[in-house]
Protein backbone atom coordinates (compact mmCIF):
# COMPACT_ATOMS: atom_id res chain seq x y z
CA UNK A 1 0.00 0.00 0.00
CA UNK A 2 1.27 3.33 -0.96
CA UNK A 3 1.56 6.28 1.28
CA UNK A 4 -1.43 8.67 -0.19
CA UNK A 5 -4.13 5.66 0.04
CA UNK A 6 -2.76 5.39 3.64
CA UNK A 7 -3.29 8.46 4.35
CA UNK A 8 -6.39 8.46 3.22
CA UNK A 9 -7.60 5.10 4.79
CA UNK A 10 -6.47 6.55 8.03
CA UNK A 11 -8.42 10.19 7.29
CA UNK A 12 -11.86 7.72 6.57
CA UNK A 13 -10.99 6.08 10.04
CA UNK A 14 -10.04 9.46 11.76
CA UNK A 15 -13.26 11.05 10.95
CA UNK A 16 -15.41 8.06 11.39
CA UNK A 17 -14.24 7.88 14.79
CA UNK A 18 -14.96 11.81 15.26
CA UNK A 19 -18.40 11.65 13.95
CA UNK A 20 -19.14 8.34 15.90
CA UNK A 21 -18.27 10.67 18.80
CA UNK A 22 -19.83 13.75 18.00
CA UNK A 23 -23.20 12.18 17.94
CA UNK A 24 -23.11 9.19 20.88
CA UNK A 25 -24.34 10.15 24.19
CA UNK A 26 -21.16 10.43 26.44
CA UNK A 27 -21.37 7.60 29.29
CA UNK A 28 -21.54 8.72 32.81
CA UNK A 29 -19.97 6.32 35.83
CA UNK A 30 -22.42 5.09 38.02
CA UNK A 31 -22.16 6.55 41.75
CA UNK A 32 -20.92 3.85 43.93
CA UNK A 33 -21.48 5.73 47.29
CA UNK A 34 -25.41 6.27 48.86
CA UNK A 35 -28.26 7.78 47.18
CA UNK A 36 -31.17 9.97 47.85
CA UNK A 37 -34.31 8.32 48.08
CA UNK A 38 -35.29 10.91 45.30
CA UNK A 39 -32.85 11.73 42.45
CA UNK A 40 -33.90 15.46 41.17
CA UNK A 41 -32.20 16.38 37.69
CA UNK A 42 -32.94 19.60 35.78
CA UNK A 43 -30.93 22.33 34.66
CA UNK A 44 -29.50 25.17 37.03
CA UNK A 45 -30.44 27.75 34.52
CA UNK A 46 -33.62 28.80 32.84
CA UNK A 47 -34.08 31.54 29.68
CA UNK A 48 -37.02 33.69 30.40
CA UNK A 49 -40.00 31.60 28.59
CA UNK A 50 -38.26 28.29 28.41
CA UNK A 51 -39.94 25.71 30.45
CA UNK A 52 -38.69 24.06 33.77
CA UNK A 53 -38.59 20.34 33.70
CA UNK A 54 -37.58 17.64 36.08
CA UNK A 55 -36.76 14.49 35.75
CA UNK A 56 -37.13 12.31 39.28
CA UNK A 57 -35.60 9.10 39.33
CA UNK A 58 -36.62 6.72 42.16
CA UNK A 59 -33.60 5.04 44.40
CA UNK A 60 -35.92 3.20 46.16
CA UNK A 61 -37.28 -0.84 46.37
CA UNK A 62 -41.08 0.49 46.16
CA UNK A 63 -43.20 2.73 44.20
CA UNK A 64 -43.49 6.02 44.80
CA UNK A 65 -46.80 8.10 44.18
CA UNK A 66 -47.39 11.80 44.39
CA UNK A 67 -51.55 13.15 44.20
CA UNK A 68 -51.89 15.31 41.24
CA UNK A 69 -52.41 18.86 42.65
CA UNK A 70 -54.02 19.99 39.39
CA UNK A 71 -55.13 23.24 38.78
CA UNK A 72 -52.37 24.29 41.19
CA UNK A 73 -48.38 23.27 40.04
CA UNK A 74 -47.50 19.54 40.90
CA UNK A 75 -45.01 20.39 43.63
CA UNK A 76 -44.80 23.81 45.92
CA UNK A 77 -42.68 26.56 44.20
CA UNK A 78 -40.76 28.99 45.98
CA UNK A 79 -38.78 32.20 44.99
CA UNK A 80 -35.47 34.32 46.56
CA UNK A 81 -36.97 37.39 47.52
CA UNK A 82 -35.52 40.13 49.98
CA UNK A 83 -33.27 37.43 51.76
CA UNK A 84 -35.80 34.78 52.23
CA UNK A 85 -37.82 31.96 50.13
CA UNK A 86 -41.64 33.27 49.74
CA UNK A 87 -44.19 30.81 48.40
CA UNK A 88 -45.40 31.53 45.17
CA UNK A 89 -48.96 29.78 43.22
CA UNK A 90 -50.75 29.35 40.47
CA UNK A 91 -53.41 27.29 39.15
CA UNK A 92 -54.78 26.68 35.14
CA UNK A 93 -57.79 25.93 33.51
CA UNK A 94 -59.21 22.49 35.07
CA UNK A 95 -59.74 21.19 31.38
CA UNK A 96 -56.23 21.33 30.99
CA UNK A 97 -56.01 19.32 33.86
CA UNK A 98 -53.86 16.25 34.38
CA UNK A 99 -55.46 14.47 37.33
CA UNK A 100 -53.57 11.41 37.50
CA UNK A 101 -51.03 10.72 40.49
CA UNK A 102 -47.38 11.28 39.79
CA UNK A 103 -46.03 7.83 39.71
CA UNK A 104 -42.38 6.72 39.60
CA UNK A 105 -42.08 3.12 39.78
CA UNK A 106 -38.98 0.85 41.36
CA UNK A 107 -36.67 -1.52 39.54
CA UNK A 108 -37.63 -4.00 42.06
CA UNK A 109 -38.62 -7.15 40.08
CA UNK A 110 -37.56 -5.73 36.85
CA UNK A 111 -35.69 -7.80 35.04
CA UNK A 112 -34.83 -5.49 31.68
CA UNK A 113 -34.82 -2.14 32.92
CA UNK A 114 -33.86 1.03 31.31
CA UNK A 115 -32.64 4.26 31.83
CA UNK A 116 -36.33 5.80 32.35
CA UNK A 117 -37.96 2.60 33.87
CA UNK A 118 -37.96 4.66 37.42
CA UNK A 119 -37.79 8.01 36.28
CA UNK A 120 -40.72 10.41 35.47
CA UNK A 121 -40.45 13.54 33.91
CA UNK A 122 -42.35 16.21 35.25
CA UNK A 123 -42.88 19.60 33.51
CA UNK A 124 -44.30 23.33 34.39
CA UNK A 125 -44.93 24.78 31.27
CA UNK A 126 -48.61 25.21 31.93
CA UNK A 127 -48.42 27.27 34.84
CA UNK A 128 -44.88 28.96 33.32
CA UNK A 129 -46.26 32.22 32.45
CA UNK A 130 -47.78 32.85 36.05
CA UNK A 131 -44.73 31.17 37.95
CA UNK A 132 -41.27 31.91 36.10
CA UNK A 133 -41.89 34.76 34.05
CA UNK A 134 -39.43 37.14 36.16
CA UNK A 135 -35.78 36.73 36.51
CA UNK A 136 -34.30 35.50 39.57
CA UNK A 137 -33.68 32.68 41.86
CA UNK A 138 -36.40 29.96 42.35
CA UNK A 139 -36.72 26.51 44.48
CA UNK A 140 -39.05 23.71 44.28
CA UNK A 141 -39.57 21.62 47.34
CA UNK A 142 -40.75 17.46 46.63
CA UNK A 143 -42.31 16.35 50.32
CA UNK A 144 -41.31 12.59 51.02
CA UNK A 145 -42.43 10.65 53.75
CA UNK A 146 -41.60 6.89 54.94
CA UNK A 147 -42.75 4.92 58.30
CA UNK A 148 -39.45 6.13 59.38
CA UNK A 149 -38.80 9.73 58.62
CA UNK A 150 -40.21 12.72 56.50
CA UNK A 151 -37.96 14.55 53.92
CA UNK A 152 -37.95 17.23 51.34
CA UNK A 153 -36.24 17.28 48.36
CA UNK A 154 -35.10 20.30 46.43
CA UNK A 155 -34.00 21.97 43.25
CA UNK A 156 -32.91 25.21 43.49
CA UNK A 157 -32.44 27.21 39.64
CA UNK A 158 -32.37 30.45 38.14
CA UNK A 159 -34.43 32.13 35.69
CA UNK A 160 -32.28 34.86 33.64
CA UNK A 161 -32.91 37.00 30.74
CA UNK A 162 -31.33 35.60 27.23
CA UNK A 163 -28.50 37.24 26.03
CA UNK A 164 -28.81 39.97 22.73
CA UNK A 165 -27.50 38.03 20.03
CA UNK A 166 -30.23 34.88 21.16
CA UNK A 167 -33.23 37.75 21.67
CA UNK A 168 -32.42 39.13 18.04
CA UNK A 169 -32.45 35.85 16.50
CA UNK A 170 -35.13 34.34 18.37
CA UNK A 171 -37.28 37.77 17.32
CA UNK A 172 -36.01 37.83 13.70
CA UNK A 173 -36.08 33.91 12.24
CA UNK A 174 -36.60 31.59 14.99
CA UNK A 175 -40.34 33.21 16.00
CA UNK A 176 -41.50 34.00 12.87
CA UNK A 177 -40.15 30.35 11.21
CA UNK A 178 -41.74 28.57 14.07
CA UNK A 179 -45.17 30.04 14.25
CA UNK A 180 -45.09 29.22 10.41
CA UNK A 181 -44.78 25.84 11.18
CA UNK A 182 -47.36 25.71 13.80
CA UNK A 183 -49.30 27.50 10.67
CA UNK A 184 -49.25 25.02 8.31
CA UNK A 185 -49.49 21.99 10.83
CA UNK A 186 -52.51 23.33 11.65
CA UNK A 187 -54.05 24.17 7.86
CA UNK A 188 -52.52 20.36 6.91
CA UNK A 189 -55.48 19.19 8.96
CA UNK A 190 -53.00 18.99 12.21
CA UNK A 191 -50.29 16.81 10.39
CA UNK A 192 -46.81 17.91 11.62
CA UNK A 193 -45.52 16.20 8.41
CA UNK A 194 -47.23 17.98 6.32
CA UNK A 195 -46.51 21.05 8.04
CA UNK A 196 -42.59 20.47 8.07
CA UNK A 197 -43.06 19.84 4.01
CA UNK A 198 -44.81 22.97 3.24
CA UNK A 199 -42.53 25.35 5.60
CA UNK A 200 -39.26 23.83 4.41
CA UNK A 201 -40.54 24.14 0.46
CA UNK A 202 -42.13 28.07 1.17
CA UNK A 203 -38.79 28.90 3.06
CA UNK A 204 -36.50 27.12 -0.31
CA UNK A 205 -38.73 29.15 -2.96
CA UNK A 206 -37.94 32.71 -1.09
CA UNK A 207 -34.58 31.79 -0.72
CA UNK A 208 -34.11 30.20 -4.56
CA UNK A 209 -32.72 33.32 -6.25
CA UNK A 210 -29.42 33.41 -3.49
CA UNK A 211 -29.17 29.51 -3.45
CA UNK A 212 -29.57 29.52 -7.49
CA UNK A 213 -27.27 32.46 -7.73
CA UNK A 214 -24.28 30.45 -5.44
CA UNK A 215 -24.47 27.27 -7.47
CA UNK A 216 -23.94 29.15 -10.45
CA UNK A 217 -20.72 30.84 -8.85
CA UNK A 218 -19.94 27.32 -8.02
CA UNK A 219 -20.37 25.72 -11.55
CA UNK A 220 -18.68 28.91 -13.14
CA UNK A 221 -15.53 28.42 -11.09
CA UNK A 222 -15.43 24.49 -11.49
CA UNK A 223 -15.60 25.45 -15.09
CA UNK A 224 -12.60 27.92 -15.26
CA UNK A 225 -10.21 25.66 -12.93
CA UNK A 226 -8.29 24.35 -15.23
CA UNK A 227 -7.67 27.63 -16.27
CA UNK A 228 -6.49 29.02 -12.82
CA UNK A 229 -4.65 25.72 -12.64
CA UNK A 230 -2.67 26.40 -16.02
CA UNK A 231 -2.17 30.08 -14.40
CA UNK A 232 -0.58 28.63 -11.19
CA UNK A 233 1.68 26.41 -13.15
CA UNK A 234 2.52 28.57 -15.39
CA UNK A 235 3.69 31.53 -12.73
CA UNK A 236 5.27 29.18 -10.31
CA UNK A 237 6.50 30.40 -7.40
CA UNK A 238 5.25 33.95 -7.96
CA UNK A 239 2.36 34.66 -5.97
CA UNK A 240 1.73 38.00 -6.78
CA UNK A 241 1.34 37.13 -10.57
CA UNK A 242 -1.02 34.15 -9.50
CA UNK A 243 -3.55 36.56 -7.72
CA UNK A 244 -3.81 39.00 -11.03
CA UNK A 245 -3.78 36.58 -13.53
CA UNK A 246 -6.36 34.59 -11.53
CA UNK A 247 -8.63 38.10 -10.41
CA UNK A 248 -8.67 39.01 -14.70
CA UNK A 249 -9.71 35.22 -15.67
CA UNK A 250 -12.66 35.75 -12.98
CA UNK A 251 -13.62 39.27 -14.31
CA UNK A 252 -13.65 37.83 -17.86
CA UNK A 253 -15.92 35.13 -16.50
CA UNK A 254 -17.58 37.11 -14.44
CA UNK A 255 -17.15 34.87 -11.21
CA UNK A 256 -16.86 36.36 -7.99
CA UNK A 257 -14.85 34.78 -5.29
CA UNK A 258 -17.44 35.21 -2.72
CA UNK A 259 -20.44 34.59 -5.12
CA UNK A 260 -20.86 31.21 -3.80
CA UNK A 261 -20.62 31.66 -0.21
CA UNK A 262 -22.53 35.18 0.18
CA UNK A 263 -25.51 34.04 -0.55
CA UNK A 264 -25.17 31.10 1.01
CA UNK A 265 -24.39 33.23 4.55
CA UNK A 266 -27.42 35.38 3.96
CA UNK A 267 -29.91 32.23 3.88
CA UNK A 268 -28.02 30.29 6.87
CA UNK A 269 -29.72 31.79 9.60
CA UNK A 270 -33.14 31.11 7.82
CA UNK A 271 -31.99 27.38 7.83
CA UNK A 272 -30.80 27.13 11.11
CA UNK A 273 -33.97 28.54 12.37
CA UNK A 274 -36.09 26.32 10.61
CA UNK A 275 -34.01 23.37 11.72
CA UNK A 276 -34.03 23.78 15.38
CA UNK A 277 -38.17 24.65 14.65
CA UNK A 278 -38.49 21.23 12.97
CA UNK A 279 -36.12 20.09 15.98
CA UNK A 280 -38.44 20.82 18.70
CA UNK A 281 -41.32 22.12 16.91
CA UNK A 282 -43.64 20.20 19.48
CA UNK A 283 -41.72 20.86 22.59
CA UNK A 284 -43.09 22.53 25.53
CA UNK A 285 -40.90 25.26 25.64
CA UNK A 286 -41.80 26.61 22.45
CA UNK A 287 -45.23 27.64 23.29
CA UNK A 288 -44.13 30.57 24.43
CA UNK A 289 -42.86 31.67 20.81
CA UNK A 290 -46.37 31.62 19.46
CA UNK A 291 -47.74 34.40 18.11
CA UNK A 292 -51.63 35.81 19.56
CA UNK A 293 -53.26 33.94 16.71
CA UNK A 294 -52.36 30.58 17.54
CA UNK A 295 -51.82 31.19 21.54
CA UNK A 296 -54.73 28.96 22.04
CA UNK A 297 -53.26 26.13 19.33
CA UNK A 298 -53.91 22.72 20.86
CA UNK A 299 -50.91 20.47 20.40
CA UNK A 300 -52.56 17.11 21.93
CA UNK A 301 -54.32 16.70 18.57
CA UNK A 302 -51.44 17.30 16.46
CA UNK A 303 -50.39 13.70 14.24
CA UNK A 304 -47.01 13.18 14.54
CA UNK A 305 -47.22 9.79 11.97
CA UNK A 306 -45.80 10.67 8.76
CA UNK A 307 -45.46 8.25 5.70
CA UNK A 308 -45.04 5.51 8.79
CA UNK A 309 -42.78 7.23 10.73
CA UNK A 310 -43.23 8.50 14.40
CA UNK A 311 -41.94 12.55 14.04
CA UNK A 312 -40.91 12.89 17.45
CA UNK A 313 -39.00 9.39 17.65
CA UNK A 314 -35.60 8.71 16.51
CA UNK A 315 -34.91 7.77 13.20
CA UNK A 316 -32.88 4.50 14.49
CA UNK A 317 -36.19 2.73 15.15
CA UNK A 318 -37.03 2.18 11.80
CA UNK A 319 -33.75 0.09 10.48
CA UNK A 320 -32.01 3.49 9.25
CA UNK A 321 -34.40 3.51 6.69
CA UNK A 322 -34.51 7.41 6.59
CA UNK A 323 -30.95 7.66 7.22
CA UNK A 324 -29.89 5.32 4.13
CA UNK A 325 -32.66 7.35 1.93
CA UNK A 326 -30.46 10.55 3.23
CA UNK A 327 -27.13 9.13 2.22
CA UNK A 328 -28.49 8.39 -0.99
CA UNK A 329 -30.18 11.76 -1.91
CA UNK A 330 -27.19 13.37 -0.31
CA UNK A 331 -24.93 11.78 -2.24
CA UNK A 332 -26.82 12.29 -5.66
CA UNK A 333 -26.83 16.60 -4.86
CA UNK A 334 -23.00 16.21 -4.22
CA UNK A 335 -22.20 13.82 -7.52
CA UNK A 336 -24.12 16.70 -9.01
CA UNK A 337 -22.49 19.31 -7.68
CA UNK A 338 -19.11 17.98 -8.50
CA UNK A 339 -20.14 16.64 -12.33
CA UNK A 340 -17.84 19.39 -13.74
CA UNK A 341 -14.87 19.06 -11.55
CA UNK A 342 -14.86 15.37 -12.34
CA UNK A 343 -14.40 15.77 -15.87
CA UNK A 344 -11.34 18.25 -15.75
CA UNK A 345 -9.77 16.56 -12.31
CA UNK A 346 -6.10 16.10 -12.76
CA UNK A 347 -3.78 13.34 -11.92
CA UNK A 348 -1.64 13.22 -9.43
CA UNK A 349 1.97 13.80 -9.81
CA UNK A 350 3.23 13.35 -6.12
CA UNK A 351 5.11 17.14 -7.56
CA UNK A 352 2.29 18.94 -5.09
CA UNK A 353 1.96 16.86 -1.85
CA UNK A 354 -0.83 19.69 -0.74
CA UNK A 355 -2.45 19.70 -3.94
CA UNK A 356 -3.09 15.75 -4.50
CA UNK A 357 -4.17 15.67 -0.70
CA UNK A 358 -7.30 18.55 -1.43
CA UNK A 359 -7.65 15.96 -4.91
CA UNK A 360 -8.42 13.34 -2.30
CA UNK A 361 -10.55 15.26 -0.15
CA UNK A 362 -12.77 16.47 -3.00
CA UNK A 363 -13.23 13.12 -4.11
CA UNK A 364 -13.66 11.72 -0.43
CA UNK A 365 -16.31 13.99 0.52
CA UNK A 366 -19.26 13.21 -1.41
CA UNK A 367 -19.11 9.69 0.37
CA UNK A 368 -18.15 11.17 3.85
CA UNK A 369 -20.82 14.29 3.86
CA UNK A 370 -23.91 11.95 3.23
CA UNK A 371 -22.68 9.15 5.74
CA UNK A 372 -22.25 11.98 8.33
CA UNK A 373 -25.67 12.99 7.78
CA UNK A 374 -27.06 9.88 7.82
CA UNK A 375 -25.43 9.09 11.25
CA UNK A 376 -26.59 12.61 12.75
CA UNK A 377 -30.23 11.29 11.00
CA UNK A 378 -30.04 8.65 12.96
CA UNK A 379 -29.13 10.45 15.78
CA UNK A 380 -32.06 13.32 15.78
CA UNK A 381 -36.21 12.94 15.83
CA UNK A 382 -37.66 11.97 12.61
CA UNK A 383 -39.08 15.33 12.20
CA UNK A 384 -35.63 16.27 11.27
CA UNK A 385 -35.06 14.21 8.71
CA UNK A 386 -38.04 15.06 7.17
CA UNK A 387 -36.85 18.38 6.94
CA UNK A 388 -33.50 17.31 5.60
CA UNK A 389 -34.91 14.95 3.05
CA UNK A 390 -37.47 17.75 1.53
CA UNK A 391 -34.72 20.49 1.07
CA UNK A 392 -32.00 18.25 0.15
CA UNK A 393 -34.62 16.85 -2.88
CA UNK A 394 -35.29 20.54 -3.71
CA UNK A 395 -31.80 21.35 -4.31
CA UNK A 396 -31.55 18.10 -6.45
CA UNK A 397 -33.71 19.92 -8.42
CA UNK A 398 -32.06 23.29 -8.49
CA UNK A 399 -28.98 22.08 -9.16
CA UNK A 400 -30.14 19.94 -12.09
CA UNK A 401 -31.70 23.48 -13.32
CA UNK A 402 -28.30 25.10 -13.11
CA UNK A 403 -25.74 22.27 -14.61
CA UNK A 404 -28.40 22.55 -17.30
CA UNK A 405 -28.02 26.33 -17.66
CA UNK A 406 -24.13 26.35 -17.44
CA UNK A 407 -22.98 24.20 -19.96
Amino acid sequence: MNKQKFLNYALIVVLTILVMQLFSKPQTPEDSGPRDDIEITAKDEYNTGEAVILNLRNNTDKAISFDAECPGEPFLVKRYRNGEWKEIESTIDEGKCDTKAIEIPSLTGVKEATPSTNTVRVTYQPWQRDLFTDPGKYRIEIPFSTAESEKVFLHEFEVVEPGTLRVIGRTLFYRPIYNGLIFFTKLTGNSFGLGIVLLTLLLRLLLFVPFQKSLKSQRRMQKIQPEIDAIKKKYAGNQQMVAMETMALMKKHKVSPLGSCLPMLIQMPFLLALFWATRDGLGENNVVYLYDFLKNFDFSIVSTNFIGLDLIKNGSQYYFALPIFLFVIQFAQMKLAMAHTKKHAQKKTGENPMADAMQSMTKFMPYFLPFMIAIFAASMPVAVGIYWGTSTLFSVGQQIIVNKQIK
